[in-house]
């Protein structure tokens, strides 16, 4: 069964700290920063958590990092950890909200103010109940998601040493404030790429023949890379192969010496993305010997796949219901061919990703998506339910209480 009691207290809990987390929001929001420049975002969390009395460290992974920790007092137990991004994106905001940023070129495109903010107030309020649960509750500040990047450095400085599991959320446009989206399984794809330089010999654009044209060796390839996906994948397994750049040439009658064309490698199973390397470059190296060119391939491992563990999907979806009623815990039909640095996280512990419904209109990585203030007392009800209950040992339990009520659909 549902302890009612405990979601009634953290409902109240939540809705205490509620305001500190929408200032905090709003504060970020205002002023995006970067990957890897997040000094004050990584300044103003830590200035929260010191006043609330919550130990961290600052600075992890040699950037701006910050790793804090609430302690249960019940008993020790296992170890939880809960992370949210919080680099912004150069791209120049279009709303008109009172918290609109404030560098030019700048702006939370992705939510991450959100994010940040949802894992403040739920740090708040786990440290608020901590005599109520056993075990250690992690909370990962982490820089540079969207460069894919910050991941790594925290996780080599010991981020999750100790840590038995670990849970993100990602807001998600056109998904009502209220709903949640979970998956098992592969949830986001690998995110991979190469950049190749195809090596012709230049001339006289009216004397071709006398040239290796590269231009024409890399439109070759370009249109040869396709047949990987469409003839050499099962079309049950998807993948990506997408050229996204080509550059070459500097006059209409100058046959150019040299073309540099880039691309993403997208793949949801890890054995298909080690082999996508060499068939790429079987492609490139057959087409480039046929036609007299040369070239140099450099191949870029990005992200790995993002696989959530079905347990602790399981807790998720557990949650969700007791937390938002069944009908608002969507199952995803299918993974995203978007990269997420938290599968590296994934690689080493049990753990899953959620996307939680923001109710906003426009897409993410453009310029009117909010996050919103709507969203965050969902997610720090559902992130500290989650945590409490992983940590106690109830992972599933019917609804016996109403379903948390929300005021609105849309940001």
């Amino acid at each position: 069964m549902v302890d009612t009691h405990r979601l009634s207290t953290i409902r109240a809990t939540v809705q205490a700290v509620l305001p500190s987390a929408i200032a905090l929001r709003h504060d970020i929001h205002r002023h995006p920063e970067l990957a890897f420049q997040e000094e004050r975002t990584a300044r103003v969390v830590s200035e929260i958590l010191t006043e609330a009395g919550i130990p961290h460290r600052r600075g992890v992974g040699g950037t701006h990092g910050i790793v804090a920790t609430v302690q249960g007092s019940a008993g020790d137990g296992k170890t939880f950890a809960l992370r949210a991004d919080m680099d912004a994106l150069p791209i120049q905001e279009e709303n008109d909200v009172p918290y609109k940023s404030t560098k030019p070129g700048l702006m939370h495109a992705c939510g991450h103010d959100g994010h940040t903010a949802n894992l403040v107030g739920t740090a708040l309020t786990l440290h608020a109940l901590r005599d109520t649960f056993p075990g250690t509750v992690r909370f990962l500040f982490q820089p540079a998601e969207e460069i894919t990047s910050g991941a790594v450095k925290l996780i080599a400085d010991g981020a999750i040493d100790g840590v038995d599991a670990i849970v993100m959320l990602h807001g998600w446009p056109l998904m009502p404030v209220g709903q949640i989206g979970v998956r098992s399984g592969a949830a986001m794809a690998s995110s991979d790429g190469f950049t190749l330089t195809v090596l012709g010999k230049g001339g006289h654009g009216g004397f071709p023949h006398t040239t290796v044209d590269p231009i024409m060796v890399g439109c070759q390839i370009v249109t040869a890379l396709q047949t990987l996906v469409s003839r050499e994948i099962s079309p049950t397994q998807p993948a990506v192969v997408s050229v996204t750049t080509f550059h070459a040439g500097t006059a209409k009658n100058i046959i150019a010496e040299t073309a540099e064309i880039g691309a993403t490698v997208r793949t949801l199973n890890p054995e298909l993305r080690e082999g996508m390397a060499e068939r790429i470059e079987r492609v490139i190296a057959g087409i480039c010997s046929a036609l007299r060119a040369e070239y140099t391939l450099k191949y870029h491992y990005g992200t790995p796949v993002t696989v959530n563990d079905a347990g602790i999907t399981d807790l998720i979806r557990h949650t969700g219901n007791a937390v938002l009623g069944a009908e608002n815990v969507i199952e995803l039909p299918e993974a995203t061919m978007g990269g997420e640095d938290f599968a590296y996280y994934l690689e080493r512990v049990p753990g899953a990703m959620f996307r939680i419904g923001t109710g906003c209109l426009s897409s993410l990585h453009t310029p009117k998506y909010d996050y919103g203030d709507s969203t965050l007392a969902v997610g720090m009800q559902l992130m500290s339910e989650m945590a409490i209950r992983f940590l106690t040992g109830v992972g599933a339990g019917s609804v016996s209480e109403p379903p948390l009520k929300t005021t609105c659909t849309r940001n």
